[in-house]
């Protein structure tokens, strides 16, 4: 008889007299002992939630031997590119010695700047004040020589005649540019501005 009960699940096995009859179904009954066996290894049940999402664990931080004292773990650093340095500006300068200022431009491959002014031109006064001084030529990034020629002295100076015969000036002021090689790439006759300028040098720069 006691055997029967304990098939019908009416008797506890370990004594004590009956209990209540389990009325789940056989899966049910299954269902519930294999949650408890879940519950109760807690490291497997996440590992199978870990393996059932795809999920990885996290890596450990890489580990750096301090000599006298027990390894440190050390943050992985980010990597970084590193940025490319701005490239090189050279001020603007004037030379006032042409042989030197052509041996220079020569000797470097660099082109050539000419500017003929003088004192007595408002319109060389005007490029003094408002273009020769502007940032963007001071600062301009296409390395060349610049020279600058002065015809103050006009007519009274065979020196100044024989410049501007030289360079076929026949206003004041006027800007020549000439390219590494020598040719002349661009002339401007009288007045001028920034942009001027700086789109004669690019030409001198882009010549082959």
């Amino acid at each position: 008889m006691r055997h029967a009960l304990l098939c019908q699940g009416q008797v506890n096995p370990k004594g004590g007299g009956s209990r209540r009859p389990d009325k789940r179904s056989p899966p049910q009954r299954l269902l519930v002992r294999l949650s408890k066996h879940l519950i109760h290894n807690r490291a497997f049940f996440l590992a199978a939630c870990l393996v059932a999402c795809g999920a990885r664990p996290p890596e450990a931080p890489p580990v750096v031997a301090i000599p006298g004292d027990a390894p440190a773990p050390v943050a992985a650093a980010a990597p970084r590119d590193d940025p490319k340095p701005p490239p090189r500006i050279r001020p603007w300068v004037w030379e006032t010695d042409e042989p030197r200022a052509r041996a220079r431009a020569s000797r470097e491959g660099l082109p050539l700047l000419v500017h003929l002014s003088a004192d007595w031109s408002a319109a060389s006064l005007m490029m003094a004040r408002e273009v020769w001084s502007d940032p963007r030529i001071l600062l301009q990034r296409t390395p060349l020589v610049a020279l600058r020629i002065d015809l103050t002295d006009g007519s009274a100076s065979p020196d100044a005649e024989l410049w501007a015969e030289r360079y076929g000036a026949r206003v004041v002021p006027t800007t020549i540019v000439f390219d590494a090689e020598g040719r002349e790439v661009a002339r401007i006759d009288g007045a001028c501005t920034v942009e001027d300028v700086l789109a004669a040098i690019g030409r001198a720069a882009a010549d082959p």
